[in-house]
């Protein structure tokens, strides 16, 4: 036996040991939370990792993480107009979604989206900031500090059920704002009093 050999196996087995150990431990989670899993791992890790989108087409028998090459050459331009968004505050959220599962940018800033919206040949944005901001406030972005954001379940959820206004409101329904209603409540009740 050459010398190093017994090495070389030991870490062949470190590495399938590995796969198997994240692939059973990453079955039992649904698309959207294997994708967070994988995307995190890839950035604590520096490695990048191809995920389909969210909701997204899965090729029968390929690695966890791998979707078709179609999904995964999809241009900003297809997506959105796939996508239809009706609203500046749902562009700004397709855009983010496209960001964190095509581009594997799960942060950015509003500058990424207006890149992003260009190269998308969507409308321009006339005040980003202003309509982030609002995407922010309808909970379909999050702060993620550094002046970054990040889209949330509820964004995703809304540009996953897009085009279809039914699955739109179902999904919304699913993911319904969080801390606005008991503060608004409380300050009309104060301010009947």
């Amino acid at each position: 036996m050459a010398k190093g050999s017994g090495t070389t196996g030991g870490r062949k087995d470190q590495e399938v040991n590995a796969m198997r150990d994240a692939l059973q431990a990453l079955q039992g989670l649904q698309q959207d939370e294997q994708q967070r899993a994988l995307t995190w791992l890839g950035q604590k890790l520096g490695v990048g990792i191809p995920l389909p989108p969210a909701g997204g087409p899965h090729t029968p028998g390929a690695p966890l993480g791998m979707g078709s090459p179609s999904a995964d050459a999809q241009t900003p331009k297809v997506f959105m107009a796939k996508k239809r968004p009706d609203t500046v505050q749902e562009r700004i959220t397709c855009l983010a979604y496209y960001l964190t599962h095509y581009r594997n940018t799960p942060a950015f800033k509003t500058k990424d989206l207006t890149k992003l919206n260009s190269e998308a040949a969507q409308p321009k944005i006339s005040n980003p900031a202003f309509f982030a901001r609002n995407a922010a406030n309808a909970q379909y972005l999050a702060l993620a500090g550094g002046g970054n954001k990040q889209i949330t379940a509820r964004g995703e959820a809304l540009v996953t059920a897009l085009p279809d206004r039914e699955a739109v409101k179902k999904a919304l329904g699913d993911y319904p704002l969080t801390g606005k209603k008991g503060k608004g409540a409380k300050k009309k009740k104060a301010a009947r009093s």
